[in-house]
């Protein structure tokens, strides 16, 4: 078990008796890494929390903001990928369902899903099985459960062949009064509503706190999912909600009954009482410890307001959705567990939902090695960029979702910088969000890369004219008890805070996952994925990334320098990553949220698209792709100092490209020296198609249909099904 020998003594010594079996089951669920973060609780808190749209903070099944006055738009990132390794297809689809039940649990509706895959590279047939399966996993429980996958992020690397990670972001909107306030009361009930428990995911919890080993006990520690009963729990849940049925409600995910029961009762100061016998199972003869940890997908804690316990087991059964009364909260602040009359687990609730504080070691990265000096034709290199299948389009992945269910979301993936939906409301108000994350960088300084994902992340809501509100961070790392691992969360927590603090945003929640290591005990490339949300006033102004071909091209934003490292070109060429990354330009990309903000409004913008990994003439081949027209790009004009190639593929933040309409140029250029910042004209509409790079004295086109050939071929293989 995952519990050390300290942590037994301590349990023991606090209740001054030997424990049960179940108690020692409850707090190997409640103590593991996944569920109380005892290794990153301390770093967590450095992180800002306060803005005052704000509505719920860290520490609930998800975070909430007030989007508009009344409105609140909720939001959850997780990750699931431990299960995503052993078994691809039910890991990624019951991290799905577990992020949906999240976004429920405070009282408001999933309307939106969006996932960040860090897959194996190409030609490995393992890592395409993986791939494959993982976006299949996805894809079925989205769909089914009729919530809209309507963006993301696809990252290729070899460090990802047999360990991938698999974050996935649920968001969710409901009336402000609707919000439930995460408090129970001594008296009140527990019902445990949805499927039935069994033995999948015994221990789950446990399993995603250690290193994988291989074997039959990790498969036997993914659940499996059931989306048609999720979706009867949406729509049971969404009336209750309606009908003001609910006080609490909390998701049985990692730890299952043992740590919903015990988180639930340790925040509102209570005990409870608890019968395992009256848990509805799938199958006869479990025993209460299994009862107690297993973790079976779709099912929930639900406390109802006093006298409605009846009306609400009629809803529920009206919905077919099965439903079992197991107990009630008790005063004395202790949990006990019974089973057949016999009390199996008595611990107070404080000692079973806090895990003992564990200081961990660590040791500071070492500095990224050298970057050697890169030079060569941006015309050759530049198809060859764009068939890198982290550059590529990620249509394979994204025509395997039904982004368009529900009729919220404004474009398909890949027509946007950024996920932009419209709340329904008879208004044209929306919400957006985009999710982030640069392994690459990370692994040559997780502090600067971990800035970098949320700058980057609050850079393409800015591009669609956004108002970013908050973020949520799910850190990938590996093995906290390796201080040479654990140096890279450390400095990965360190980075974003400092970056939420100069851009002024708050988090609202977030996901570490840890031990990420391969076989031989190497931590795999870390990362931090970043999801940052925030409000569209009006969601039909919001532009496309597609070169329409009616104005200039314009890069705004922060002088572009010849930043290199950590970049995909300087991968592509040498095959490694290598250099600091680029210099994260905060300043600068408050002021370019701004300025689009005000520039999307006016309708000054025809097209944008954020600057990121492949620089600017990666951003201007995919918005010339995409809109199927002409595009001139003077690289010359991008940085004066820099060589082409330089130019071409620096990866330099807080920049923009926008297609701008003609008569609101002068304003936009204005505004942007009001604001210190960089606006260049670097382009414009060129007949014939596709992208004409111009440099040096000399020019070179690129057809258009060697721009969609390149773009597409770099996940021609996932369109057909992966490897064996």
């Amino acid at each position: 078990m995952p519990l050390t020998r300290e942590e037994l003594e301590y349990a023991e010594r606090v209740l001054g008796r030997p424990l049960t079996r179940e108690e020692r089951l409850v707090l190997e669920a409640t103590w593991s890494e996944h569920c109380s973060y005892k290794s990153t609780r301390k770093l967590l808190s450095m992180l800002p929390r306060e803005a005052p749209w704000v509505l719920i903070g860290p520490g609930r099944d998800a975070g909430a903001v007030e989007l508009f006055p009344g409105v609140a738009l909720s939001a959850r990132i997780e990750s699931h990928n431990h299960p995503s390794a052993v078994d691809p297809y039910d890991g990624a689809a019951t991290g799905v369902g577990g992020i949906v039940r999240d976004v429920l649990s405070i009282g408001t509706v999933p309307v939106m899903l969006l996932d960040a895959l860090f897959l194996g590279w190409p030609g490995d047939a393992h890592a395409e099985w993986l791939a494959s399966e993982i976006v299949r996993g996805i894809s079925e429980y989205g769909n089914r459960i009729g919530v809209p996958t309507a963006g993301g992020l696809t990252w290729f690397s070899p460090s990802y062949s047999r360990q991938p990670l698999v974050n996935v972001a649920a968001l969710g909107l409901a009336p402000v009064e609707w919000l439930l306030p995460g408090r129970v009361e001594p008296g009140d009930a527990l019902v445990l509503a949805g499927n039935t428990t069994g033995r999948d995911g015994l221990l789950g919890s446990s399993f995603a706190s250690k290193p994988l080993e291989g074997g039959e006990e990790e498969l036997a520690a993914v659940q499996v999912g059931n989306p048609f009963l999720e979706k009867l729990l949406i729509d049971a849940l969404r009336e209750a909600f309606e009908k003001g049925l609910l006080r609490h409600v909390k998701d049985l995910g990692g730890g299952g009954l043992a740590v919903a029961v015990a988180e639930t009762a340790a925040s509102s100061g209570v005990g409870a009482i608890v019968d395992l016998d009256k848990v509805h199972l799938r199958e006869p003869g479990l025993e209460p410890g299994e009862i107690l940890v297993s973790e079976s997908q779709e099912r929930m804690l639900l406390v109802p307001r006093p006298g409605r316990l009846e009306e609400l087991l009629r809803l529920l059964q009206r919905h077919g959705v099965e439903a079992s009364v197991i107990g009630r909260f008790t005063g004395d602040g202790v949990l006990r567990f019974r089973y057949r009359g016999r009390t199996v687990a008595e611990l107070p609730a404080k000692l079973a939902a806090e895990a003992p504080p564990v200081e961990r070691l660590y040791t500071p990265p070492p500095p990224p090695p050298p970057l050697p000096v890169l030079d060569a034709d941006p015309a050759e290199v530049l198809p060859r960029l764009l068939s890198s299948p982290s550059i590529a389009w990620k249509d394979p992945v994204f025509e395997a979702y039904d982004w368009g269910v529900g009729g919220r979301a404004v474009a398909a993936p890949g027509y946007l910088d950024a996920a932009v939906a419209w709340l329904r409301d008879g208004t044209r108000r929306g919400f957006a969000a985009a999710v982030r994350g640069n392994p690459r960088y990370t692994r040559l300084d997780p502090f600067r890369g971990a800035a970098l994902s949320l700058e980057e992340a609050y850079r393409r809501l800015a591009a669609v004219g956004a108002e970013p509100l908050a973020f949520l961070d799910n850190i990938n790392s590996g093995n906290p008890e390796k201080p040479e691992q654990h140096g890279y969360t450390v400095e990965m927590l360190r980075g974003l805070a400092w970056a939420a603090r100069e851009l002024g945003i708050p988090v609202i929640g977030g996901n570490v996952s840890l031990y990420n290591e391969d076989s031989e005990g190497r931590m795999i490339d870390p990362v931090a994925t970043v999801l940052v949300v925030g409000r569209v006033r009006d969601v039909s102004k919001v532009p496309t990334i597609a070169y329409r071909g009616e104005g200039p091209l314009v890069l705004l934003g922060a002088a572009t320098r010849p930043e290199l490292g950590g970049s995909e070109a300087a991968w592509l060429l040498t095959g490694r990553a290598a250099g600091e990354p680029p210099e994260p330009r905060l300043r600068e990309e408050k002021a370019l949220a701004e300025l689009m903000a005000r520039a999307v409004e006016r309708g000054a913008v025809v097209a944008a698209k954020s600057v990121g990994p492949g620089g600017v003439a990666a951003a201007a081949a995919k918005m010339a792709a995409r809109g199927c027209s002409g595009l001139r790009l003077s690289l010359g004009r991008v940085c004066a100092g820099c060589t082409a190639f330089e130019a071409a593929f620096s990866e330099t933040q807080a920049r923009i490209l926008v297609e701008a309409r003609g008569e609101d140029l002068p304003w936009l250029i204005s505004e942007a020296e009001r604001l210190g910042l960089e606006a260049r004209v670097v382009g414009e509409p060129r007949g014939g198609g596709g992208l004409e790079l111009v440099y040096g004295g000399r020019r070179r086109v690129i057809g258009g249909e060697e721009l969609v050939e390149a773009l597409t071929r770099g996940l021609s293989w996932l369109r057909r099904g992966g490897g064996g």
